[in-house]
């Protein structure tokens, strides 16, 4: 006897013949007991159990056909139907459930429940070994491409930064070439990065980077130059009106920024209108602008006298503001908010002033004549201007993260620099780690006094290097 499964819907119903020499193979013991009736312990190892006699496979098969619509016929298709015993040993062991066709076993004879008009379709019950790969549906696929596509951003966007963050403080850590010469005033060694002075010894801080900020004008009158052996020539680059050396420990964060007099007298090299290198002389130090093309090569030209005022420190990046931005970007700001030092143009000494428009430019430009003093007292109000844009800067940047390229789009008309995004990421981060709300400005000190033509500054040479030491090196004993 042997109960043949022609599908695997649960509700489908098997054929049932006596074949005389057949036999039920259960998928486990709980099914075979419910099948069946009998106990457990009558399964074969294989799962199998043997009717003997004819008359138990008969009265057997008449149960099952008995319980054709009885809630047994649900188990049925848990179970693996064999013709014989051999091909139950053989195939049993390599899959639970078999599929048997009608037509193979019991062709034409496929039993369908009462009022049945539709044939029967195949189902299949959800088993693990029946599970098949879903398709994605097109939204689906494309959603998943877009979702991989913007981590792939991120992720490129994540190591463009790393790269640019670390080739960034490369550059502005820059020492190659570093020679500093503080001549008689002091014992150095190792190419200045040790220096011995009143009987203490200091090193270098090499996490430090400096970036010469510049005021630049371009509508003073050019400079006259005289030659020996050529016909007059003229020097049209302008002038560096203000000069700042922004000094960052990139360990720290911190900043520390020097205001250079624009009179200040130094050496500086002096070029003809094609480039040709003439000579070096002592001039007011906003000069060294004018020998130069009023971009790159004044820029290159006043970083080279600065750095010999700083008795050859590195420089590594250079920034130049033209004078006819400094209303665009007070704007772009919003405003600066200021108190006049002293009573000058259109401001009163004591006073508050929110500057916008042309008020902002003529605050840090304006000059008096009378006492060859008045460019301190412009450096003064010059400080106030700054420390008071890096405040307002930094608080609407943490309302508002746009603001600083706001600032940079609306500076970049009138700025000429060597400061690529690879610095501006890590100088940008460094400076948000530190807290900057705060510019700490220092003067050169000196004197100024009175020149043939001009006032001329002259730097205290004790002062300067014991702030020079101060800013740039560490005490080591």
């Amino acid at each position: 006897m042997s109960l043949l499964g022609n599908g695997n819907n649960h509700n489908h119903r098997p054929n049932l013949n006596d074949d005389g020499d057949s036999f039920l193979k259960f998928s486990d013991s709980a099914q075979y007991e419910k099948i069946t009736g009998q106990a457990p312990e009558l399964i074969e190892t294989d799962g199998s159990v043997e009717f003997g006699s004819e008359d138990e496979r008969k009265r057997k098969l008449k149960e099952a056909m008995e319980m054709e619509n009885s809630s047994a016929y649900d188990d049925l298709d848990d179970f693996v139907y064999k013709q014989n015993k051999r091909r139950a040993k053989t195939s049993g062991r390599r899959h639970h459930h078999r599929h048997i066709s009608p037509s193979v076993l019991s062709p034409g004879r496929v039993r369908k429940k009462k009022n049945d008009k539709k044939p029967h379709k195949h189902r299949h019950h959800y088993r693990k070994h029946h599970h098949r790969r879903r398709r994605l549906r097109k939204w689906q696929k494309i959603s998943l491409g877009i979702i991989i596509t913007l981590l792939s951003l991120i992720i490129i966007g994540i190591i463009a930064v790393f790269l640019m963050y670390n080739s960034g403080r490369n550059a502005l850590l820059d020492k190659s070439g570093i020679n500093i010469n503080v001549g008689d005033i002091a014992e150095s060694s190792d190419n200045g990065m040790l220096i011995t002075y009143k009987g203490k010894q200091y090193r270098y801080n090499e996490n430090i980077t400096n970036i010469l900020c510049m005021g630049t004008d371009r509508s003073v009158n050019a400079i006259r130059i005289k030659e020996e052996g050529a016909d007059e020539d003229y020097a049209t680059g302008g002038q560096a009106d203000s000069l700042f050396l922004i000094s960052m420990d990139l360990s720290t964060g911190e900043n520390k920024v020097v205001n250079i007099s624009r009179e200040t007298m130094a050496e500086i090299n002096r070029y003809n209108s094609v480039g040709k290198a003439i000579d070096s002389k002592k001039e007011q130090i906003c000069l060294a602008y004018a020998y130069g093309d009023g971009k790159e090569t004044s820029c290159q030209n006043e970083l080279v006298a600065v750095r010999r005022l700083f008795y050859n420190l590195p420089i590594n990046s250079y920034l130049a503001l033209d004078v006819e931005g400094i209303q665009t970007i007070n704007d772009a700001l919003g405003g600066v908010t200021v108190t006049s030092p002293e009573t000058i143009a259109e401001f009163k000494k004591g006073e508050t002033y929110n500057l916008k428009g042309s008020l902002a430019q003529s605050f840090v430009r304006a000059r008096s004549y009378e006492t060859f003093e008045s460019n301190n007292l412009r450096m003064e109000r010059q400080r106030i201007y700054l420390n008071n844009f890096a405040l307002s800067l930094m608080t609407k940047t943490r309302s508002d993260l746009t603001t600083p390229l706001n600032i940079y789009s609306a500076a970049k008309p009138y700025i000429t620099t060597d400061i690529d995004a690879n610095k501006v990421t890590y100088f940008a981060v460094t400076a948000l780690r530190g807290n900057l709300n705060e510019l700490n400005i220092v003067n050169v000190p000196g004197e100024t006094k009175e020149g043939k033509d001009f006032a001329e500054f002259y730097v205290n040479e004790k002062e300067f290097f014991e702030l020079f030491l101060n800013l740039y090196y560490t005490e080591v004993r």
